[in-house]
């Protein structure tokens, strides 16, 4: 004799990736006018019409490119030393592990050695499971050395001796790192590039799991001989 559905023990917790759900597929009319019920795991839902990922941080500010960050030397932070709201983006994430010349790296692979204490104010916690995504709106400053210029966006994944170190309040160890998740990049116009912003969606990304923590940097491929501003709107997402 069928079991009716409130008579069922509650599962007392959230379903594991495996469990397995009912549905009613209409599109197969096999089982009836209706549809045809069928078996879906739990870690299926999302990657369906309902809709999988979704958004982990938006945010914006004025990015500045110093002297000393230019070349593709550093990757700067989305959220600088005053916080991820605070108008202007000043620091650096850590060195940049890649070449200059518009080198995406290897998301899942490609890996930079952090300062603790400068990515904090930018790092996020993913709340939903998927691919990592990155959007990135870029206006440029109007100086001619800025023509041109091969620009770069980055997100990244704290590593687990990362994770603990912030969970632990321990502080750099020396060789904390993170992990390229996503990546795309774009080319500064060529003139009145100030009047041309432009907007890249990453399309390399790779799975993250919720719960883990992702920030992003920008790389300046560009040798200034003054700061530079560039006022920039990101995005960071899961589908």
């Amino acid at each position: 004799m069928a079991t009716k559905l409130t008579d069922l023990a509650a599962l007392g917790g959230t379903p594991a990736s495996g469990d397995l759900l009912t549905v009613v597929d209409i599109s197969d009319t096999s089982g009836g006018a209706a549809g045809t019920s069928k078996k879906v795991t739990y870690a299926n839902l999302g990657t369906g019409g309902g809709g999988g990922g979704g958004n982990i941080i938006s945010g914006g500010a004025r990015m500045n490119i110093a002297t000393s960050q230019d070349a593709g030397s550093k990757c700067m932070m989305w959220g600088g030393g005053l916080g991820f709201c605070y108008y202007i983006w000043t620091s650096n994430a850590g060195n940049n592990p890649l070449t200059t010349g518009g080198d995406l790296g290897t998301p899942g692979s490609t890996q930079m050695t952090v300062d603790l204490d400068q990515i904090t104010n930018g790092t996020f916690r993913v709340p939903v499971a998927g691919t990592a995504g990155v959007y990135v709106c870029q206006e440029f400053d109007s100086a001619a050395e800025v023509s041109g210029v091969v620009m770069r966006y980055m997100m990244w994944k704290c590593d687990a001796a990362t994770v603990t170190a912030l969970q632990n309040g321990t502080g750099d160890s020396g060789s904390l790192t993170a992990t390229l998740v996503a990546s795309s990049k774009l080319t500064v116009p060529a003139s009145a590039q100030n009047i041309k912003p432009m907007v890249v969606t990453s399309s390399n990304g790779v799975a993250l799991a919720a719960g883990d923590l992702v920030f992003g940097t920008t790389v300046y491929d560009g040798t200034v001989t003054v700061t530079q501003f560039f006022a920039t709107n990101i995005q960071m997402f899961t589908t």
